[in-house]
């Protein structure tokens, strides 16, 4: 597999959209792995804090409704 922006050979994919990077074009975002309930009635995330990232790709910051789901 080779690499979206250079057509080198890939180290990984993107977390977000799962395009290949090569570790010159790789970045990093946090990405939450889950969302559980916490003692106090808030939640609490799992985060992978460095996770690959093409810089092509726009993960959205706020929940996306799903009411086709329902």
């Amino acid at each position: 597999m080779n690499c979206w922006h250079c057509e080198r050979p890939a180290h990984g994919v993107c977390q977000f959209c799962g395009r290949a990077i090569c570790k010159d074009h790789a970045k990093s975002l946090p990405y939450i792995l889950d969302i559980f309930p916490g003692d106090q009635g808030d939640y609490r995330a799992l985060v992978v804090g460095d996770a690959l990232y093409c810089g092509i790709c726009k993960p959205k910051e706020d929940p996306v409704d799903l009411p086709q789901l329902k």
